[in-house]
């Protein structure tokens, strides 16, 4: 990004999306886009004049990942897409997304990628997920150097994340801790029937850690459209929502993931699962935000409900600590937000000090070249003139007729002039702001009339 003048300015960043935190799953279901979808969906962002971003689409999480001039305006015209694609109105998109802007944008992608913003922290399919979604975007020539700069930094976060922490080992030991629930209860996972009920990254997880364990006799089900897809995807059977009695009767262990706001799984539908299995007992590991699972569950004889919540504590009662190496790594994050920006500014301001230079080189020709015959004094005196002249009059101009927002930032270039040059404040004292020392008049261009 440039400005006026033609040099680098800072890039501005957003993120605007919908998560399990924010929105409902209906409404991150018509969002959701898949891998065949994302070039159009970029496209359409493209012809809103949106140049660089990035679509994250998982089970859990919808976001658009921007760098433009102007980040506010970008975000409106995403949520107008957004509200085209879901069929909601404006105002009930705007009651379902969340925003981040310049610095939380920047901290919340690089949390994302680092598994701290999932159901369960540390889970490792996000950061491919995350990859998966810069590549896209780059094949559809939606990645410019901003994003890209933003990106390959996120990227070696997350592997110095997963290097220098245990963060990893949390998310595993979750799943590992319903695994060994079941084994427990109903012997070799290999030999375990399971149902698996919507597609939030957190039940995948789950999925993932009993095919570890063997287990290859499972049915996928839920809500969403999107279901037999999923079900083809990770090389489960099928069934549809419609079937959920009979598929929760011949299920030994069960997987909610769904988040949908309603229960799934009520009372009712669990006591004539139990009775159609005679006295077999269910677990039910509740991975829903919010749950999926009606706790009046707990009251029947033979059904066994855990949810995200007692699968933690488990994982904290054994060896190990997910807080302490969760905390570890979002101070990891913290520190990496403050080096990028800082990155940032270096950026900027190097070609800055190059630009002022040139335009101290192209002025001192000037003088030279109309005032060939001055001595060294005038010489002097009228370079001092015309290097002085602009940014006296754009101060003074500013604190004439700026707003109390144009009078702060002539403060803080008052303190940064100040700061690059070393001034103490009796050097503020006397004379003319502008150099003029003689009085002469300039014209708007500098030079002495």
């Amino acid at each position: 990004m440039t400005d006026a003048a033609g040099f680098r300015e800072n890039p501005r960043y957003a993120v605007v999306g919908a998560s399990h935190q924010t929105a409902d799953a209906a409404f991150r279901d018509r969002l959701f886009v898949d891998d065949e979808g994302r070039a159009g969906m970029l496209a359409k962002l493209r012809e809103t004049d949106i140049r660089q971003a990035v679509i994250l689409s998982t089970c859990d999480r919808v976001e658009f990942h921007l760098a433009l001039d102007d980040p506010e305006q970008g975000v409106r015209l995403v949520e107008d897409v957004v509200a085209e694609r879901t069929g909601r109105r404006r105002n009930a998109v705007e009651e379902q997304v969340f925003r981040r802007y310049d610095q939380d944008a920047v901290r919340h992608v690089f949390r994302v990628a680092c598994a701290l913003e999932s159901q369960v922290v540390g889970e490792s399919q996000v950061l491919g997920q995350v990859k998966q979604a810069f590549a896209q975007s780059r094949d559809a020539e939606m990645i410019g150097a901003d994003l890209d700069t933003l990106y390959q930094a996120t990227f070696s976060l997350a592997k110095q994340v997963r290097t220098e922490t245990r963060i990893g080992e949390g998310a595993v030991t979750v799943a590992s801790a319903a695994v060994q629930i079941a084994r427990d209860l109903h012997g070799d996972p290999a030999k375990i029937r399971l149902l698996v009920i919507g597609l939030g990254d957190t039940g995948a997880l789950l999925l993932e850690q009993f095919r570890l364990a063997g287990n290859q006799e499972c049915v996928l089900t839920g809500p969403s459209r999107r279901t037999e897809r999923a079900a083809a995807r990770a090389q489960c059977h099928f069934t549809p929502f419609d079937a959920l009695p009979d598929a929760l009767a011949e299920a030994d262990a069960v997987i909610t993931a769904s988040g949908s706001g309603r229960f799934l799984v009520d009372r009712a539908l669990a006591a004539g699962a139990l009775r159609r299995r005679r006295g077999m007992p269910v677990i039910l590991f509740d991975c829903g935000s919010p749950e999926d699972v009606d706790p009046a569950v707990d009251d029947l004889d033979g059904a066994f409900r855990y949810t995200l919540a007692d699968l933690e504590r488990m994982a904290r009662e054994g060896k190990f600590g997910r807080h302490e190496q969760a905390t570890e790594a979002a101070r990891m994050v913290d520190e990496r937000v403050v080096s990028f920006q800082k990155s940032l500014a270096a950026q900027e301001g190097v070609p800055g000090l190059v630009a002022l230079r040139q335009h101290f080189e192209d002025v001192r020709r000037h003088v030279i070249e109309q005032h060939a015959n001055a001595d060294a004094e005038e010489a002097t005196r009228l370079l001092v003139n015309h290097l002085l002249h602009s940014p006296s009059k754009v101060l003074r101009d500013v604190a004439a007729q700026g707003g109390v927002a144009d009078l702060r930032d002539t403060i803080t270039v008052n303190r940064v002039v100040a700061r690059l040059f070393d001034l103490r404040p009796e050097d503020y004292a006397g004379g003319q702001s502008d150099g003029d020392s003689n009085g002469q008049g300039r014209k708007d261009d500098g030079s002495v009339e």
